[in-house]
């Protein structure tokens, strides 16, 4: 039993781990969604700024050695064969940035990796994307504001993300000083002055969490990341079996003791009561297994109430038998034997005194017989069982019965109780108060079934003490059932019997 209860519990702590861990790996996905851009941008951003600086170097002293004298016209800067993908800053293999050379148009609204080359005087004279940056053109209105020549002082300069026309950049300006060759003068034309590189640049909202992970981890990022959200994972695992714990136990000890419950029935205790220890369903199941038991207890009482009856039933036909066998046999036989002395010697008063107690005791014999004889419904309803008491005492006693039985409906404890009354009524009427006549009536009015037999015998005084127990037994089964019993009688004058039981 304890094993199969820890199973209960195990499964529920089980269950609140499971789900725990699925809501704080969910949260932390969600989380890294969306905080791991700015974890992956800031890493980037100066990866990515150092590739466009190392390019703006190496242009500016690429430039400064090939074109001294100034960048031929025409001359489309970047690495040839590359295709344009706007939008992209790429790294080549060895951690270079990758300027591509468009010399098509760009049929794109996003900024493109690109190089600049400018002339002292603030005129571009090359590019990597001659159609968005041509040659001639005032670098002031193609770069953004903070890299145009007049914010431009000498040295070295680069910025964050600044905002263009087609979209935000990455940019940096490398001075012709740099290169070892000394500032032109503002008004000389040609020559490469500055050194202009720029890679697009977008920080997205939100990121695939399993992408974002795998960036940190190339950048080298992840290890502190996914240290605390494993000391997360972990420290839940206790926390969870205690709130597992703390959360099943009520309900663990309330099913121990419905299983003991349930053995005890099972061990055949229908006494046993379960309270309901709340509205949930174990509290509705408790409810219902006390209902159940109740029942159960119900029905055995029945049950054994009905086999003591069939019982005595039985045991009273088996003395009917005996007595019809035995008893009454010789009654019969010794009355024979008297009416044929008497035939033989009319006169003598002796064996007419046989005959005639002979007579009468076969027929209270006969009348004992047909008490004792078990009457029964038998499916049959109860005006009909009741019909045939009275015809058995008229065809094997000889009493006139006059029956009014009103075809009623009743449970069948009334049934039962009315069927055995009647048959213990007209018995006592035939042996003790010597009736030949009997008057039988059952009606229903008001709630109440009535009962009557009435006879012609010779009556008696209800209220002096007797020696039977038939009128008790009649008062008990009618107390049962929560009726009233009447006895109207006095010597010489009959007796009539009225019992009312409340039906529904």
């Amino acid at each position: 039993m304890r094993r199969r209860v820890w199973g209960l519990s195990g499964r529920l702590i089980a269950c609140y781990i499971l789900v725990t861990l699925a809501v704080v790996v969910l949260v932390e996905a969600l989380v890294l969604g969306f905080q791991g851009p700015q974890l992956v941008n800031a890493a980037r951003l100066a990866q990515v700024q150092a590739q466009v600086d190392a390019a703006a170097k190496s242009y500016g002293q690429q430039l400064a050695q090939r074109y001294p004298g100034g960048v031929p016209a025409g001359t489309v800067l970047g690495d040839p064969g590359m295709p344009a993908q706007p939008g992209l800053a790429r790294l080549a293999p060895d951690g270079t940035l990758v300027v591509p050379a468009v010399t098509g148009p760009i049929h794109s609204n996003q900024a493109v990796t690109a190089v600049v080359a400018v002339a002292a005087d603030g005129m571009v004279v090359a590019s990597s994307a001659p159609s968005r940056y041509p040659a001639g053109r005032a670098a002031a209105s193609e770069l953004p504001a903070p890299a145009a020549p007049a914010n431009v002082g000498y040295g070295f300069i680069k910025c964050c993300s600044v905002p263009t026309p087609y979209g935000s950049v990455l940019w940096t300006v490398w001075r012709a000083s740099r290169a070892g060759i000394s500032k032109p003068p503002a008004s000389t034309p040609g020559p490469v002055a500055y050194v202009y590189v720029q890679a697009p640049w977008s920080s997205p909202r939100f990121i695939n969490p399993v992408r974002a992970l795998g960036e940190l981890d190339q950048l080298g990022e992840a290890g502190t990341l996914l240290s605390g959200s494993f000391a997360l994972l972990f420290a839940i695992v206790p926390v969870g079996v205690l709130f597992g714990l703390l959360a099943s136990w009520h309900l663990v000890r309330r099913v121990r003791r419905l299983e003991r419950a349930t053995l005890a029935v099972a061990d055949g205790d229908y006494t046993v009561t379960l309270p309901a220890s709340g509205r949930d369903e174990v509290g509705r199941l408790e409810a219902n297994f006390t209902t159940m038991t109740r029942q159960l207890g119900s029905a055995l009482a029945a049950e054994r109430q009905r086999a003591a009856g069939d019982a005595r039933a039985a045991e009273r036909a088996r003395i009917a038998r005996e007595v019809h066998d035995a008893i009454s046999q010789h009654l019969f036989g010794m009355r024979m034997i008297a009416a044929g002395m008497r035939r033989a010697d009319p006169g003598n008063q002796q064996v007419r005194a046989i005959e005639r107690i002979s007579e009468e005791a076969l027929r209270d014999m006969q009348a004992l017989l047909t008490g004792l004889r078990p009457a029964s419904l038998d499916g049959a309803r109860l005006a009909p069982a009741l019909q045939e008491i009275c015809a058995a005492y008229h065809d094997r006693l000889g009493v006139t019965v006059d029956a009014s039985l009103d075809d009623v409906t009743v449970p069948a404890p009334v049934e039962h109780a009315l069927l055995r009354i009647t048959q213990e009524a007209c018995t006592n009427a035939v042996r003790h108060g010597k009736a030949g006549r009997l008057a039988v009536s059952m009606t229903r009015w008001d709630g109440h079934v009535e009962l009557a037999v009435r006879d012609s015998g010779t009556g008696f005084d209800p209220a002096a003490p007797h020696a039977g127990t038939g009128l008790t037994h009649i008062r008990d089964r009618v107390a049962e059932l929560g009726g009233t019993v009447d006895i109207d009688s006095a010597p010489g004058r009959g007796a009539a019997l009225t019992v009312r039981v409340p039906v529904p």
